[in-house]
């Protein structure tokens, strides 16, 4: 009875948090005129003579700036941008907010949170730099991507094939990466620091590597839930990780509604879930690379729907292209992680590192520009009864199984 008093009680509190948001949600119409301030939580995206900035209004609503190459902004930055807004449809009738070049300047951070982000965009920069001048192009980019998520120095056409080939969500920042740093700094900490003060450490670390990763929706929720976890381990108690994501996925909608509508968020909550609730259900134990197939099965079967009347195109080849680089991920975050640690203390052991991981990067690249060659299969499916039903099904299936078991 207390269980159902609690489901109900935060039933209530989550209708009435979204009735009162949208109600109260800020109006933005075409040619605004508007003046404000923001901190860049995503590094600026570069191009021949411009940068591209997204930034949040009011609301909650990101709006995406163009403006010149210089001055150049970072990550971290405090801006002031006035001008005027435009709104444009996209095909699937959804509306996006723009700026084109307006008047922006950089200007002091007020809080303490500001002054965190610009050191932290500082420690950024400095690691992008080593990473840059150590390897390849196209080898920096993606091990930037795979270790923090960092998606700016990878050029466009290998950009092009890691989606084309399905592959681009190893490039973002997630659930998985924040599970390896936390478990490599437990077990680090665990060496030297008592079991409740090493997971408190991790927990520390986890947070910092969230803000040197760029405060996205996908890396908020996974460290949000990774912290829950080391707190379960403080306080005695393991499998945690459902409640855990439930839980941040509830507080998040509740603090920014809007979220319900990112398909990032989207994404990453649903392929989370597929990873407690579908994965179990496989066995390929005894087979080469098993355990990548069935993370790999699990998270695409959980995000399916979102993929297709998103995004259009999907990757026949994708499972069988994820099973064979995902098993580099690991060690490609463990080598590029000291790299980037390394980078402060002595650069030629960062080059070292970095050079040791240059063979997985290469063999990485190779396997995505050949699944990439076989192309997509296109299918536009936006029918808000096919994802009903095909949610419904798998839930049928897990729920099915879960009894056998």
């Amino acid at each position: 009875m207390f269980i159902k008093l609690v489901f109900i009680s935060l039933a209530i509190l989550f209708a009435i948090r979204f009735f009162t948001f949208y109600q109260n949600q800020p109006k933005y119409y075409n040619g605004q005129y508007l003046s404000f301030g923001a901190d860049l939580l995503s590094q600026p995206q570069i191009s021949a003579r411009t940068q591209r900035i997204m930034v949040f209004l009011d609301g909650g609503q990101r709006v995406f700036i163009t403006v010149p190459l210089f001055p150049q902004f970072y990550y971290g930055d405090r801006i002031h941008i006035v001008g005027n807004l435009s709104v444009k449809l996209l095909n699937n009738s959804d509306q996006i907010y723009i700026m084109n070049f307006p008047k922006i300047e950089a200007i002091p951070h007020q809080n303490i949170l500001g002054e965190g982000l610009a050191i932290t965009s500082s420690i950024r920069q400095k690691v992008i730099s080593v990473f840059e001048s150590t390897l390849p192009q196209t080898s920096s980019g993606l091990l930037l991507g795979i270790v923090f998520g960092i998606k700016e120095g990878i050029p466009r056409d290998f950009y092009e094939s890691l989606r084309t080939s399905g592959t681009l969500h190893v490039t973002a920042a997630s659930g998985m990466n924040v599970t390896m740093v936390g478990g490599f700094l437990s077990a680090l900490f665990a060496f030297f620091l008592r079991r409740q003060i090493a997971v408190l450490a991790s927990i520390a670390g986890i947070l910092f590597y969230a803000v040197l990763a760029g405060l996205e929706p996908s890396i908020v929720r996974a460290s949000i839930m990774g912290t829950l976890v080391f707190s379960a381990q403080i306080l005695g108690r393991q499998n945690l990780a459902a409640y855990g994501l439930f839980l941040t996925g509830y507080f998040m909608l509740l603090f920014n509604p809007n979220l319900l509508f990112d398909i990032g968020f989207q994404l990453s909550f649903l392929a989370t879930a597929g990873l407690l609730f579908i994965f179990p259900l496989f066995n390929f134990k005894n087979l080469i690379l098993g355990s990548d197939l069935a993370t790999t099965i699990s998270a695409q079967l959980a995000v399916l729907p979102i993929l297709l009347s998103s995004f259009g195109t999907y990757s026949l080849w994708s499972i069988l292209a994820n099973t064979l680089v995902l098993w580099s991920v690991p060690f490609l975050m463990i080598l590029g992680g000291l790299g980037a640690l390394a980078g402060f203390i002595f650069e030629p052991l960062a080059s070292f590192f970095l050079y040791l991981s240059l063979p997985l990067l290469l063999f990485f690249e190779k396997i995505v520009n050949v699944f990439a060659g076989f192309g997509g299969m296109d299918l536009n499916i936006t029918s808000w009864q096919f994802i009903v039903g095909y949610y419904s099904l798998l839930m049928a299936v897990i729920l099915l199984k879960r009894k056998k078991v």
